[in-house]
């Protein structure tokens, strides 16, 4: 571990380190692959049609995320690098809709090409009390024609890159030659390449530099049906066996199995320079929510570390790192370069994770950007979201019960705590008696407690509007009809509760008896 963290230097290799005209620059990858629109309709069942005996699903919200590729992009922008993104869609309103998410995010759309006679893959996912009930999807599986391969290959050809990543979702983008081809553009400028695998013929992906299967697939690849291994297998089936059958199967450099929560195991190929001892990591997440898209963000903190010239070692330990954060968010969510940093600090000063080892409480204290990601839309939750606020100057045991009484209404628990400026205004210029800082690591400490998030504003109700959580809670003090961020909650389908307070016990009165005793 020692020299793991003398490598990493206390940054993130691919962040401003090549040089482009005497200026740096972030490390840039080319995403080649299918793009797709992800798509949730989130509503109530409640009858039986009258046409026919099927439920009658009454939508209450629509959402649109980025999928396949363009959640590739997503991970590479967001994480601190530079992409283009190289594809086919089709010309109708998803196409619009997956482009203007990723335009939102910064990232140039002008490599995507239209073509009228393919729609734009769409995934539907139907749920009720957010409950999937079916998924629809619309596609038109075909080999992209022979212009479009020739079109993105000149795109391709006249690109400055630093690694390239192909992004197979089995939609169509690419046939062998398509591949070969680009491979060997790459191969040509002693570029590496990437591949995420789709598929039990790895032969496609001759020449690769690395391929990221997972364990299903991998075992796929080489003939064995991951549910019912043959039983001289069963305990020698790892990463690294299957690794290395992938590496005499096909011709392909390096491979690297990610395993879930055994973690990932990368088997090199014995080239000059190198012993071909496999590297294996445990995995990193603290507690799985979704493992939608992980696979998307190794395969782009690969591309971006084996692009800024790290080693394999290296590589992993971030696309590691960045899987774990994925994981523990709702749907299919990019990782953001601030969530890298704060993961490689933790590292870097030996402390330990605060979920895990129940020692550092930073890790809860986010902002309302990374809130958002780590709890997930609305529509894409699986569990419930409780919020409540509060300035909490002076941590005392009505506070502790308040807190613990407003977990229990949910699985996650999200406290929103005023900034000084904000408790001055609402209680006067010698409050609060506490700073922020300390008062949300008080908060935070509290095992009840899943995240700390502050607000400068007189009232919650921008965070509100933007977390949508599932239940907001209230003292008892309060009138329900006079609750900041009730029509919100109550508005999408939520709902509001208030808790009793401990009486005689506040902050106010104790802050009296301190000043009274001289304390």
């Amino acid at each position: 571990m020692a020299k793991l963290k003398k490598k990493l230097q206390k940054k993130i290799p691919w962040v401003l380190t090549k040089s482009a005209g005497g200026h740096k620059r972030p490390v840039r990858v080319v995403v080649v692959g299918d793009i797709i629109l992800d798509e949730y309709l989130d509503g109530m069942v409640n009858r039986i049609s009258p046409e026919a005996p099927v439920p009658v699903h009454h939508v209450k919200k629509a959402n649109h995320t980025a999928g396949g590729a363009a959640n590739v992009a997503r991970n590479i922008k967001l994480a601190g690098g530079d992409v283009a993104l190289l594809s086919v869609c089709g010309t109708d309103e998803a196409a619009n809709t997956l482009k203007k998410i990723l335009e939102g995010d910064g990232i140039d759309t002008s490599h995507i090409l239209s073509v009228s006679d393919r729609p734009t893959v769409r995934k539907t996912r139907v749920s009720a009390n957010h409950h999937q009930i079916v998924r629809i999807d619309w596609e038109n599986v075909q080999p992209i024609e022979q212009r479009e391969q020739d079109e993105l290959l000149g795109i391709l050809k006249n690109m400055e890159f630093d690694a390239l990543i192909m992004s197979d979702y089995g939609k169509g983008c690419f046939t062998s030659q398509f591949l070969a081809n680009l491979i060997e553009i790459a191969r040509s400028r002693k570029i590496p390449t990437v591949v995420d695998p789709k598929g039990k013929d790895y032969s496609r992906y001759a020449g690769a530099y690395l391929i990221t299967p997972n364990l299903k697939e991998a075992c796929e690849a080489v003939g064995i049906d991951p549910s019912d291994p043959p039983p001289e297998l069963l305990n020698t089936l790892t990463g690294e066996e299957l690794g290395r059958r992938l590496l005499n199967t096909y011709n392909i450099q390096n491979v690297l199995v990610t395993m879930g929560a055994k973690g990932m195991v990368l088997t090199p190929g014995i080239e000059k320079g190198t012993s071909g001892k496999s590297i294996h990591l445990p995995a990193q997440a603290r507690e799985v929510f979704d493992v939608s898209g992980a696979g998307d963000t190794v395969v782009a903190i690969m591309a971006l570390g084996l692009g800024a010239k790290a080693d394999f070692e290296t590589a992993m330990e971030f696309a590691n790192m960045a899987a774990g954060l994925v994981v523990e968010k709702w749907g299919t969510q990019p990782i953001r370069l601030e969530e890298l940093e704060d993961a490689l600090e933790t590292q870097i000063n030996g402390k330990k994770d605060s979920l895990e080892k129940g020692f550092s409480t930073q890790p809860k204290i986010v902002n309302l950007e990374l809130l958002n990601d780590l709890v997930g839309k609305k529509i894409d939750r699986t569990q419930r979201v409780v919020f409540t606020n509060g300035c909490f100057d002076i941590l005392h045991a009505g506070h502790v019960t308040y807190l613990e009484t407003s977990k229990n209404l949910g699985d996650v628990l999200v406290v929103a705590v005023n900034s000084d400026a904000s408790v001055r205004r609402l209680k006067g210029p010698t409050r609060p008696i506490i700073p922020l800082e300390q008062r949300m690591r008080l908060v935070a400490a509290l095992e009840c407690v899943d995240y700390v998030v502050s607000f400068d504003e007189d009232t919650p109700d921008d965070v509100i509007k933007k977390l949508i959580p599932d239940v907001l809670v209230k003292g008892a003090d309060w009138d329900k009809s006079k609750i900041v961020g009730a029509d919100t909650v109550l508005a999408a389908g939520g709902r509001v509760e208030t808790i009793a307070l401990v009486p005689g016990v506040s902050t106010t009165e104790i802050a009296k008896k301190v000043t009274k005793t001289g304390g």
